[in-house]
């Protein structure tokens, strides 16, 4: 969210060990202690939430045995057998760096597709919509993995899987 909003340029980062979380804030700390941003925490659970999601979905893809270490080395096999793009979204989301949220899910096929019943133009719109907003994430996908290979591909964090608890 910090990068998001301009207040952390990348190649910085913050640190949870400096960082300090209150009843109704989350504040974001460099490892010197200066304050970097402050957002509100339901916002900071929603983002958490959306990376804790996606490392789950990577998670069942990769058929991985969450340990709370996670770094065996079948894991990390298994891991570098996904596609490019899904190992991308793993570094960003380990290295806390920007990376693109779907935005839409199967249902909202389902509901343009029940659209198209009572008239064509609402549905036809409603699957227009879809398509931009799938397009725009396939862009923003690409885009991250560009990222990733000029970084030289690198792994994500070790405690990438055991950091949101998903077992």
């Amino acid at each position: 969210m910090a990068r998001a909003e301009g207040k952390l340029a990348d190649g910085i980062y913050g640190s949870l060990e400096q960082s300090h979380i209150s009843a109704t804030s989350f504040t974001l700390k460099s490892s010197t202690g200066q304050m970097i941003a402050r957002m509100s925490l339901a916002k900071a659970r929603e983002v958490i939430g959306i990376r804790r999601q996606i490392a789950r979905d990577m998670t069942r893809k990769a058929g991985l045995e969450i340990t709370p270490y996670a770094n065996d080395q079948s894991n990390k096999r298994n891991f570098r057998n996904l596609p490019e793009e899904i190992r991308a979204l793993g570094w960003a989301i380990s290295n806390g760096r920007r990376f693109p949220v779907k935005g839409y899910q199967k249902r909202d096929i389902w509901i343009g597709l029940l659209l198209l019943i009572p008239g064509i133009i609402p549905g036809v719109l409603y699957l227009g919509w879809i398509a931009r907003k799938r397009r725009r994430y396939e862009k923003s996908l690409k885009e991250l993995e560009t990222r990733w290979h000029t970084y030289g591909r690198q792994e994500p964090a070790e405690n990438l899987f055991a950091h949101f608890h998903l077992d």
